[in-house]
């Protein structure tokens, strides 16, 4: 398999875990307003607030656990020499014949 075909199955599979981690931290998120919106029922009126929090928290906590997969996965399995950059901007692209 060449270069790009290579950094095009990463990052389909990398965008898979990332949306696996990102239902992860909704569910997480959501159970936890739950659990506190039973438990304390004075926060059933920050509800509307909680949810824009879980969902900041999501997505924020999935790229940045995304991103440290993906830095922590280029430098275990040496990944830079098996994948070409996706975008790169013309003056910086090298020959066809690499």
């Amino acid at each position: 398999m060449s270069k790009k075909t290579n950094s095009v199955i990463f990052m389909l599979a990398a965008t898979v875990v990332n949306l696996l981690l990102l239902i992860v931290f909704f569910i997480l998120g959501f159970v936890i307003v739950g659990v506190l919106g039973s438990k304390f029922p004075e926060l059933q009126s920050a509800a509307p607030f909680l949810i824009l929090l879980v969902f900041g928290v999501a997505i924020f906590g999935s790229f940045f656990i995304y991103s440290r997969i993906v830095k922590w996965a280029t430098a275990k399995f040496n990944l830079e020499d098996k994948l070409d950059p996706l975008f790169t901007p013309k003056r910086n692209r090298r020959s066809k014949e690499d």
